[in-house]
């Protein structure tokens, strides 16, 4: 029995892009390319629970001479979690699908401490059907580090053979096959599920 584990976002979520942080960058005269690069330099520590999200936006202005009042800096962090708020509500009568089926059912997530409040208030209902979780903040460790891969296999108690993971980054989904298990890049619903099934 393959037990299927959904990533967060792009798989439960319709958006993997911060478009409303993106929204406000350009009202503020932030240059997005700043944004990015902060991202791309600090998402493993906010990730692993090291950083805040208010954190990292700090010190992307540093990093790039900015000048950003506390204020502006709070409209970007609270339009960042509101951008990964968009529910896959396919995502989720698949799982459900594949629950009734007898499936044991996994989460798997690059997730701060911060948002994952809200991830358990708006996305309750994926939750439920979850027979494990592993947030990446909680642990202090991030996807694709074998260690996440293994204690998610750890609490769903089953071989790694049995395990296929669903994630829109190959990067993670690389992670997953060199911990044992089967993966899937998830691009979209339709193509996951055929390839679930081809599986």
């Amino acid at each position: 029995m393959k037990a299927p584990v959904f990533d967060f976002g792009g798989v439960m979520t319709t958006s993997t892009m911060p478009q409303r942080v993106k929204a406000e960058a350009a009202a503020l005269g932030i240059p997005w390319n700043a944004v990015v690069e902060g991202f791309g330099k600090y998402r493993h520590a906010y990730d692993g629970g090291e950083i805040s999200l208010r954190e990292l936006y700090e010190r992307t202005w540093r990093d790039n001479d900015l000048s950003v009042s506390a204020a502006d800096t709070e409209r970007i962090v609270e339009a960042d979690r509101a951008s990964w708020l968009y529910r896959n509500e396919r995502t989720l009568a698949w799982m459900r699908e594949l629950k009734a089926q007898g499936r044991r059912i996994g989460i798997l997530t690059n997730m701060a401490p911060d948002f994952a409040t809200l991830f358990k208030k708006h996305f309750a209902d994926y939750i439920e059907l979850a027979d494990a979780m592993v947030i990446s903040g909680y642990e202090h460790m991030f996807k694709p580090q074998r260690q996440i891969y293994d204690l998610l296999r750890t609490r769903i108690g089953l071989p790694a053979s049995d395990l296929v993971f669903f994630d829109d980054v190959e990067e993670n989904c690389k992670g997953a096959r060199d911990a044992g298990w089967s993966a899937i890049r998830f691009v979209t619903n339709e193509q996951a599920e055929k390839d679930f099934a081809a599986l």
